[in-house]
């Protein structure tokens, strides 16, 4: 009886200190979407040239729901190579769980159509960089994963 009574306070104390580390780690931050976007499409990391796509296109092309969007900016490229940029605010970020596996599954499918088409896009789809944090998911496609999570940490970790 006497163990229980001890383990009841340590147990009580790890999950206030879970969540206190679970609150510092996804405080609210502000992006500047447009500005993340044009550093990632400009950084000589892509093999393909990037261009801007229009918001409710990309918001249909990854079959999202578009009360859940606050803004959105989205590159893609010509079609032969998966390189892409997506920048999402969400309303709400309690919906980010949901829409990062609806990018996932995206992602899955497109890399079942490259494994026949163009089977040397499959490393970059298997390399690819999702980050979130705070109302913001961050997509990034790319040939060098590494320089565009070096481009995307300096947003998120400011």
């Amino acid at each position: 009886m006497k163990k229980i009574l001890l383990i009841i306070p340590i147990i009580i104390i790890l999950i206030i200190l879970l969540e206190i580390i679970n609150l510092n780690t996804d405080k609210d931050i502000n992006i500047d979407i447009q500005k993340l976007g044009e550093e990632l499409a400009n950084s000589q990391i892509f093999e393909d040239s990037l261009s801007i796509i229009d918001k409710d296109i990309a918001i249909k092309k990854y079959s999202l729901d578009n009360k859940k969007i606050n803004d959105m900016i989205a590159y893609e490229g010509s079609g032969a190579t998966a390189e892409e940029i997506v920048i999402i605010k969400l309303n709400n970020k309690n919906d980010k769980t949901e829409i990062k596996e609806i990018i996932k599954t995206k992602i899955q499918e497109r890399k079942s159509d490259f494994e026949n088409y163009l089977p040397k896009e499959v490393f970059k789809l298997d390399n690819y960089i999702l980050e979130s944090k705070g109302n913001y998911i961050i997509l990034c496609i790319s040939n060098d994963f590494n320089r565009a999570k070096e481009i995307i940490a300096k947003y998120i970790n400011s």
